[in-house]
Order: C-alpha cells, then structure tokens, then sequence
C-alpha cells in the first residue's frame, strides 16, 4: 500500500519537504501515473470525484484567504503520522476582514 505523504514529504523527491510550498509541482509531469503526486489515489483506483474535489478546495481556500484572517489562540504539537495532525488540537479564531 502506498501512503501518498510519505512521498510528498520524501526528501529525496523535494527540497525542503517539510516547508509550506503549494507551487513545489510545477513544471512537473502530473498524471494518474505520476510516482510524485499521488493526492487522489492512481491507477484503476484514481478517485472519481479527484477534480470536482480539487475545484471545491480551489473556491474554499480562495474565499478563507481573501475574505478572513485568523489568529492561533492554543497551538498544537505537530505530528506526522502518516498524514499532517495536531495533538491535542490547533485551536484558531477567524475574523471576517469586515469586522469581528
């Protein structure tokens, strides 16, 4: 079984793997076969739904980065296991940019 953030995490495959980096696949081959994203699965069982998926996250993140701002009020202890989780949470309070 393949778990897809033990390659996208690989040192070996990105330089600096662990740092926030949304644009690291550019240029890059992206395709069901691709050994470097493996995001929706791949193959046979490449999900059905992977772009309808990629297009709601598109508008979420969108409008959560244009139109709010958050704080971190508790922060949590980063683990890696072997997707990205808080321990004992990441706690935040979003304000809209319009007022609180």
């Amino acid at each position: 079984m393949v778990c897809p953030p033990s390659i996208h995490l690989d040192a070996n495959n990105y330089k600096d793997p662990f740092v926030f980096n949304p644009w690291r696949w550019n240029g890059q081959e992206l395709h069901v076969g691709s050994k470097k994203f493996i995001a929706f699965g791949g193959g046979s069982r490449l999900c059905a739904g992977a772009d309808f998926a990629k297009v709601q996250m598109a508008i979420f993140l969108h409008h959560l980065v244009t139109k709010y701002r958050w704080e971190v009020i508790k922060e949590g202890k980063i683990l890696r296991k072997p997707g990205l989780t808080f321990g004992k949470g990441l706690r935040i309070q979003i304000f809209d940019n319009e007022g609180e």
